[in-house]
Parts: C-alpha cells; structure tokens; sequence
C-alpha cells in the first residue's frame, strides 16, 4: 500500500475539481433560479446559519474521535480529539482533489505515524476508517423495506434512489464477502482470467498483472479487518459508533438548511433518504465527488423544496460540507508542510516513506482496551 501522491495527480485533480465545481453549480444556478428566488432569499431565516456551522463543527470532532478510540487501543497511547480532528480535515482537503479517496488514506496513514504511531499500525487504523462506513451502509437494507410504500416514492428522485441503493447493497455484500471470503473472490476471478484468456477479449497480460496487484490489496484489507476483529473487537464497535455519529450530523446539516428555508421535512425520512444516497457520493470517482455530490443532493432538496431555493440550498450544503472543511484543512496543511520535509516529499517530490509494507499481524497488537 503506498503512500506517495504524485504532484501531476494532485495538480490535476485540483484543476478539475475547481472546474467541474464552477461549471457544475453555475449550472445548476441556471436551471434552478427564477425571479422569485430572490425575494425568497430575503425570508431565509439566518438564525439556522449558526445551526449549520454547529453541526459541521460537530460532526469532524466526532469524526476524529473514531482515530482516538484506535490510537488508544493500538500501540499509541493517545492523540488529542483535536490532533484526530485536524488529520481529518487534512484528509479530507487531498479528497477533494484525488479521485477514490486515495489522498485521504495516504494522508491519514502518514499523519498517524508521525503521531509516533507504528507505520503498519496508521495504515492499518487507515484502512479500518475507509472500511467501517461500508459496514453502516448495511442499514439502507431495513431502510429500503420500512420506505416500500412511502408516498415519496411517486417521486423521480425517490424511485431513482431506491433502484440504485439494491446496487450498492449488492456491492456492501460483495465487499464483506471480499473481507471475510479472500480466497474464494480470488478463485472467481482467477477463472474470468482464463476465461478471457480463452475467448481473447482483453489482454491477458494486463488482466493477470491486475489480477495480482487486486488479490495483494485483498490480502492485505482482509488480514488488518480480521486482526482487529479477533483481538479488538471492543475497539471496532466504538469507532463505528463514532463514525455514525458523525454520518447522522451531515445529514442534519441539509435538514437545517430546509428548517432556514421554513420547509419542515420529516426528520426519520429525510435522514433514511439521505442513507440511500450516501453509496453514490461515497464511491464517486471525480475529485471530491464533483458532479454527483451536487446532483445527488439537487435531488434530495427537491423532494422537500421548490425547484426555485433547491440550488441555493445545494450550494450552502456544499459550502458547509465540502469547501469550508477544505479551506480550514488547506491551513492545516499548509502550517504541516512548513516544518515537515518527509510530507513535502511524499506529495510534492513522489518521494515514498520508508517501510510502507505492513510488518505483519504482530505488528498490529497492542494492549486490549
């Protein structure tokens, strides 16, 4: 599992986030916004802007305290819920601009090393944080049954999020059994290989080249969840607390934006909706989501909206859960950068870190909390 960022990715990715973001909202503007979305803006009650501002503020405390609970029951015996915090929005600031949230990981793993933590040990916390939110998208199953029936659902968008959340279900399952089952996934495909090796569709040089480097970040992902299942389960339940906690208070955030506007959508549905579309957002391929983060919430602020406010409220949904964290986390980095050379490397100069390969399950004991 490397490490290292290349400076040509994070350059692009940062180019076509900021054009994307601009192309996509003044879009958006265009079709949304008539006459009368002025004079609705003028009854906007600010009051709830500060509500918004807690929530966010909330949710990345909360955030980080999922990187508290492991560092404690690791090897590390603490990091601050304010040093968690602020690995996160660094974090998620290299999200923003690096598709597939590789810069996330890449940031997150060095961080927590610095942190005095071992290598393997902040790779391996790392991943545990990208893999326990697929685990709490198991609830759009009950989600999807208690909605079957739901006046909503003559809607568009409501349809729409209910056919593709059976996809992603599907994809969670695929995920566990990819975590729990390595060597039966690696089988399936060793025999798509051959497969189509046989009828020569792709080139089977490339294909096993793939092949290999796929069953290598499964070994991997699989050894590190089973190692902190069997030995720190404890610890694995109390972070995925946190991390839903902090899911709940980005939904509450659109909520407080439709309360601002005077629209009072239920609070279980609009949460529920929010759950179903959670799965797109969280594997979208562009450079901080750009596109399907904004259309993805163009529709959920249309099932409780007028089409006239729904682009507003996306662009301060936005603002509040995308642009303002990563314009806190670009300080953070920025004050990171000055006195760190090893991170100016590995961003800047393609340098890697030293001992990127996991030491092996022993590596990853630590006191049982």
């Amino acid at each position: 599992m490397g490490l290292s960022i290349k400076k040509s990715t994070l350059a692009k990715g940062l180019v076509v986030f900021v054009i994307l973001s601009v192309g996509v909202m003044v879009g958006i503007f265009l079709w949304t916004t008539d006459q009368e979305t002025w004079s609705e803006l003028r009854k906007f009650r600010w009051i709830f802007v500060p509500v918004v501002l807690g929530f966010g503020t909330i949710r990345w405390f909360v955030d980080g305290m999922a990187f508290v609970v492991m560092a404690k029951h690791g090897s590390l015996s603490s990091v601050s819920v304010g040093r968690a915090t602020a690995i996160r929005l660094e974090g998620h600031t290299l999200a923003s601009v690096v598709p597939f949230l590789v810069g996330t990981f890449s940031m997150h793993a060095y961080l927590l090393h610095k942190e005095k933590m071992r290598l393997s040990e902040s790779v391996a916390i790392s991943a545990l944080r990208a893999i326990l939110p697929v685990f709490i998208f198991l609830i759009n199953i009950p989600i999807l049954f208690l909605m079957k029936g739901d006046p909503m659902g003559e809607n568009f968008f409501g349809q729409f999020i209910k056919v593709v959340s059976l996809p992603f279900a599907a994809i969670i399952v695929f995920f566990i059994v990819t975590l729990f089952y390595p060597h039966q996934i690696k089988k399936v495909a060793s025999s798509l290989v051959r497969w189509w090796g046989r009828i020569k569709i792709l080139h089977v040089e490339r294909i096993v080249a793939l092949e290999e480097r796929v069953f290598h970040e499964i070994d991997q992902f699989s050894k590190i969840f089973w190692t902190y299942l069997k030995r720190k389960k404890h610890m694995l339940i109390h972070a995925s607390v946190w991390i839903f906690f902090s899911i709940l208070f980005d939904y509450f955030m659109a909520v407080a934006i439709c309360w601002g506007f005077g629209y009072h959508p239920s609070l279980i549905k609009a949460v529920g909706v929010q759950f179903l579309m959670r799965p797109l957002i969280f594997l979208a391929p562009t450079p901080g989501g750009v596109g399907i983060w904004e259309f993805t919430y163009l529709g959920f602020f249309s099932l409780f909206m007028p089409q006239r406010l729904i682009g507003v409220a996306v662009f301060i949904w936005r603002f509040m859960m995308t642009y303002f964290p990563s314009i806190v986390g670009v300080f953070l980095l920025m004050k990171e950068f000055r006195g760190d050379e090893s991170l100016r490397r590995m961003v800047l100069e393609k340098g890697k870190l030293p001992e990127q390969a996991l030491e092996g399950a022993d590596d990853l004991d630590g006191p049982e909390g």
